[in-house]
């Protein structure tokens, strides 16, 4: 891979009429080469999506949403029901005593988070599960280092609260076209320009201005993990009776984190913080949950590794 390539799409990518031409003077190569290697990333999976990247949490029809932890027997057929929920983004099968398989859940309420997933473990013939509404999202920036080995990323969630798409008068089938259909071209603006009735500039600025407000989380590259060679995740659970003090200070003291989320539990589950971490090796993951198990007010820390993703 080309790894100076592959670091600047995600961490320094160029927002304006021709990212990919600003992108390509920024690496001083020509932009045939970027785009034609860019392409080939994408086609062989080690790159996801590129382009603007959105916040859930600003459309309203999807804006709670929950970790579930289900103690599976029937693997196949419980995967099957699963993944074919649309509100269903992530499913892990994770080293867990009793819970096996993990996944995440949208809802427009936490009542219908609830509801929901109800129903989903009525279908998979499931009776032992625990729903974790999330409280607040204090980062959610999925990069990778590929020097290091290691997930990176300086970016967090200033503010608990975000606005909300039909609130900014925003049209949200736009910003949900372009973080699907974003393409790499010499102007990837211009066919949403004419559809929606924007000058090119007009949506650049738009997104550099939505980025601000954290409707948009980034605007880069989004590699797949498991294919550019980060072959370990684990998330780690934090028990602690100071859960906001704690996602602080993990903030400011581990970047290698992508994901840093409260959770609301119940009684007999002890973990109201979550943290992931993605890694080459484990070694890497269990080094930087020996950090976090010094921080203060973490009073224990377990790593659940994945085994296998069905779903991402």
């Amino acid at each position: 891979m080309d790894r100076e390539l592959l670091m600047k799409a995600q961490y320094e990518m160029p927002l304006g009429e021709s990212p990919f031409y600003d992108l390509a003077e920024k690496l001083d190569k020509e932009v045939d080469y970027v785009t034609a290697k860019l392409r080939e990333y994408l086609s062989a999976g080690v790159v996801k999506k590129i382009g603007p990247q959105l916040n859930y949490r600003a459309f309203k029809g999807v804006s709670h949403a929950a970790l579930v932890g289900v103690q599976v027997d029937n693997l196949e057929t419980a995967v099957r029901i699963i993944n074919a929920e649309r509100s269903v983004k992530h499913n892990f099968l994770r080293e867990h005593e009793i819970y096996n398989i993990w996944f995440t859940i949208k809802a427009p309420s936490e009542k219908e988070l609830f509801e929901k997933t109800e129903d989903l473990m009525d279908r998979c013939g499931v009776n032992n599960y625990i729903v974790l509404p999330s409280v607040r999202v204090y980062k959610m920036d999925v990069k990778y280092d590929l020097f290091k080995g290691v997930s990176y990323s300086p970016r967090t969630e200033a503010e608990k609260d975000v606005p909300k798409v039909d609130d900014l008068g925003l049209d949200g089938r736009m910003l949900r076209d372009m973080e699907r259909n974003f393409s790499v071209e010499e102007r990837p603006f211009r066919k949403f320009a004419e559809k929606y009735g924007y000058s090119e500039s007009e949506l650049a600025d738009l997104i550099s201005e939505l980025i601000e407000k954290r409707v948009v989380r980034d605007f880069y590259a989004v590699l797949n993990g498991q294919n550019a060679g980060f072959k370990e995740n684990g998330m780690n659970l934090v028990r602690t009776e100071r859960p906001e003090k704690v996602a602080e200070i993990l903030l400011k003291e581990i970047p290698e984190i992508t994901h840093l989320v409260q959770r609301d539990v119940p009684e007999n589950w002890r973990y109201p913080v979550y943290f992931m971490v993605h890694a080459v090796n484990r070694d890497i993951i269990e080094k930087i949950a020996d950090r976090a198990r010094e921080l203060d007010g973490v009073e224990e820390l377990r790593i659940l590794y994945s085994l296998k993703s069905f779903k991402d």
